[in-house]
């Protein structure tokens, strides 16, 4: 668990270098934040870069990284935890894109004002830890809780916002990517070992 806090601890470093040479201007932006229009231009390597920038609020989007990453590491395990933040995040914003790409070939002027919006930031990768965290603890027999920390953290992540786009359904995806990183992979946090002793507990006659 250790190592898993101190690469949270790395990344919140990174993602605050690259944030404040990006405000600075040292870095341009479109050079990585995702759009739909740079997926469709095939440059795909975006979607990975885009999240090494915290969106605005940046303290706060960086201090709720920090949070919530430590929170996983510890509560879900360092695989579970990392697997969660990198599905969340790239393929959350790979299946809006695409089904925005279904949609326009329907309907071609539909969303035509998210197509060079930047897309970047932390907040997927936050989404797909509550949704591991909230697994946990749904497996764990707190269901109340779960489903209470799902909404608390989307009301949260929506005051900080402010205003929301179609591009924001990333964080519902990213979610699902959360729980299934926290389903299929061999659990090591204290969530999954607390509940295996609860189970080996159970099964005692």
């Amino acid at each position: 668990m250790r190592r898993g806090s101190v690469s949270v601890l790395l990344a919140t470093g990174s993602i605050s270098t690259a944030t404040a040479l990006v405000r600075a201007g040292q870095i341009p932006l479109r050079s990585v934040a995702a759009t739909p229009e740079s997926l469709a231009d095939g440059r795909v390597w975006l979607l990975a870069t885009s999240a090494i920038l915290a969106d605005r609020p940046a303290v706060a989007s960086i201090l709720g990284f920090l949070v919530v990453g430590l929170a996983a590491v510890r509560l879900c395990g360092t695989r579970a935890a990392w697997l969660a933040a990198a599905t969340g995040h790239v393929l959350s914003a790979l299946v809006v894109y695409v089904a925005l790409g279904l949609v326009r070939a329907v309907e071609p002027s539909a969303f035509e004002h998210v197509l060079n919006l930047p897309d970047y930031g932390t907040s997927a990768v936050v989404a797909a830890w509550i949704g591991a965290i909230a697994y946990g603890v749904w497996r764990h027999g707190r269901r109340l809780g779960a489903a209470a920390l799902v909404v608390v953290s989307a009301l949260l992540g929506w005051y900080f916002k402010g205003s929301l786009t179609v591009l924001d359904a990333e964080h519902a995806v990213a979610l699902a990517c959360g729980v299934g990183a926290m389903r299929w992979t061999p659990a090591t946090g204290l969530l999954p070992r607390a509940r295996r002793l609860a189970l080996n507990h159970s099964s005692v006659p």
